[in-house]
C-alpha cells in the first residue's frame, strides 16, 4: 500500500461536490453539441489546472456535426502509457441537481460525470500528498457513448492501441456491504436468421404451404435454450418479424395489418429473426454460433423451408488476465484496509469501452472505477457521496500502482 489514506470529507469532498454540481447543471444529452462542449471545457479547465495539456477536438458524429472529444495528456505521452476514458453525454437532458441524505441527485451524476469528478479528486489528492501520477497519462472524454456513436469506438481503438493500461470511469455497482469493480465483460455477436417458405391459402391449400414463420419460431425456441447459467454463453432472440413476403419486406408500411384479420389466411412464407449472443470467451462464441447454424440446417429439412443463418457485428470480450488481476487484487486490499469491501465482477454483461480495444487481452484493463449509486438513465439518478470518497481514494491508489509496476 502507499501512504495515502481515505479522505474524511472536508475541502476535498467539497471541491468534488462543487465540480459535480457544475457538470450536472450543464445539459449534455447525446446530440446536444453546445452542452457537450460546455462539459468538455469545464472538465478541461480542471485537468489543465492539475498540469495536464488539455485540447478539445471536433470529430464528426452520427448527426454529421462536429462533436467535442477532450484529450488531456501528461508528460511522456510518446511512450505506451495509461489511458483513462469516459463519456461526456447523458441519456436525458439535465434538471437542477440537489443533495439529499448523502446522495447527489442529478442527470448524469452516476453515468458518468461522477467518474470524471472522482478522477479529478484523485489527481488533486496525489498532488496535495506530493505523489506524482504516471507520467504518460492520457484522459479521453467522448461525446456519443450513450447512442453507440462512431466517435467512441474510434477513440478507444486509436488511443487504446498505444496504451499498456486502460482504466474506465464508468460506475461500479453497489452490493449488500460494499461495491464492485469490473475485471471481465462479455463480448457480443449479432446474428440473423432469414427463413423462406412457400405461401398458400390457409383454408384451400394449407398443405401446399411451408411456413417460414413456424420453422423460425421452432428454431428460436431451441436457440434460446442454448443459453447456459453462470459464466456460459447467453443467446437472446430479440426480434421476430413473420408473415407473407410483402408484409415482411416492407413492415414499416405493412404494419397496419397488425391487430386486424387481414392477410391471416396466408401460410407465412417469410420470417426474419434477429438477436445476439453474449459470451466470456471466443471459444464459447464459436461453439454457440456453430450449434445455431447446425440447428438451422436440421430444422430447414424438417419444415421444408430455407433457413439462412448469418452473423453481423462482432465485439470481443474483455477477459480476466494476470495483469488486470494484479491491479484489481491490490485495490481489493486497499478497500479492505479502508474498512469496506470491494468485489470483483468477472462477468459483466453489458458492452463498454474496453470491448472496442484492438485486443483487450493484451492490455491491463479495469472497468467500473466510477462511484456507485442508482437510478441510471432515469429522473431519480443519484450518486452515493460515500462512494465518491471511496473512489477518489481507489483511483489514486490505482494510479500509484500503475506508476510503480507498469
Amino acid at each position: 500500500m502507499s501512504d495515502l489514506e481515505p479522505m474524511q470529507g472536508g475541502p476535498e469532498l467539497s471541491h468534488s461536490t462543487g465540480l459535480l454540481s457544475d457538470l450536472c447543471s450543464i445539459s449534455s444529452a447525446s446530440g446536444d453539441v453546445e452542452g457537450l462542449y460546455k462539459v468538455a471545457n469545464r472538465l478541461a479547465s480542471e485537468l489543465t489546472e492539475l498540469g495536464m495539456v488539455s485540447q478539445i477536438h471536433a470529430e464528426t458524429g452520427l448527426n454529421g456535426r462536429g462533436m467535442p472529444v477532450l484529450v488531456a495528456e501528461g508528460l511522456g505521452v510518446d511512450t505506451p502509457g495509461t489511458l483513462l476514458i469516459g463519456h461526456l453525454d447523458t441519456v436525458l437532458p439535465a434538471i437542477p441537481p440537489r443533495l439529499e441524505n448523502g446522495k447527489f441527485l442529478g442527470t448524469g451524476a452516476l453515468d458518468m460525470k461522477g467518474g470524471f469528478v472522482a478522477l479529478v479528486g484523485a489527481l488533486r489528492r496525489l498532488r496535495e500528498r506530493g505523489e506524482a501520477p504516471p507520467q504518460n497519462l492520457t484522459v479521453i472524454a467522448v461525446p456519443d457513448e450513450e447512442v453507440g456513436g462512431p466517435i467512441s469506438g474510434r477513440a478507444v481503438r486509436n488511443w487504446g492501441d498505444r496504451a499498456r493500461t486502460v482504466l474506465v470511469l464508468e460506475p461500479g455497482a453497489p452490493t449488500d456491504g460494499g461495491e464492485t469493480l469490473v475485471i471481465g465483460r462479455r463480448g457480443l455477436t449479432v446474428w440473423r436468421l432469414d427463413a423462406r417458405g412457400t405461401a398458400a391459402h390457409s383454408g384451400v391449400a394449407y398443405w401446399d404451404g411451408r411456413s417460414a414463420l413456424a420453422a423460425a419460431a421452432a428454431w428460436s425456441g431451441e436457440a434460446q435454450r442454448l443459453s447456459e447459467p453462470g459464466d456460459g454463453p447467453l443467446v437472446n432472440v430479440g426480434r421476430i418479424v413473420g408473415g407473407d413476403s410483402e408484409f415482411v419486406s416492407d413492415v414499416g408500411e405493412e404494419h397496419r395489418f397488425i391487430g386486424t384479420s387481414e392477410r391471416l389466411n396466408i401460410v407465412a412464407d417469410r420470417c426474419l429473426v434477429e438477436g445476439e449472443v453474449r459470451y466470456l470467451s471466443l471459444e464459447d462464441r464459436d461453439r454457440t454460433l456453430a450449434e445455431m447454424r447446425v440447428m438451422a440446417d436440421r430444422l430447414a429439412a424438417v419444415w421444408g423451408v430455407d433457413l439462412e443463418f448469418g452473423e453481423g457485428e462482432d465485439i470481443p470480450p474483455m477477459a480476466v488476465s494476470e495483469s488486470n488481476r494484479a491491479l484489481a487484487d491490490h485495490l481489493v486490499a486497499t478497500a479492505a484496509d479502508a474498512g469496506w469491501e470491494l468485489e470483483l465482477e468477472a462477468n459483466r454483461g453489458g458492452v463498454s469501452f474496453p470491448n472496442f480495444l484492438p485486443d483487450p487481452s493484451t492490455v491491463c484493463v479495469l472497468d467500473g472505477l466510477g462511484p456507485v449509486g442508482g437510478g441510471m438513465h432515469t429522473r431519480s439518478e443519484y450518486l452515493d457521496l460515500r462512494s465518491l470518497e471511496r473512489r477518489i481514494h481507489l483511483i489514486a491508489e490505482a494510479l500509484i500502482f500503475v506508476r510503480d509496476h507498469r
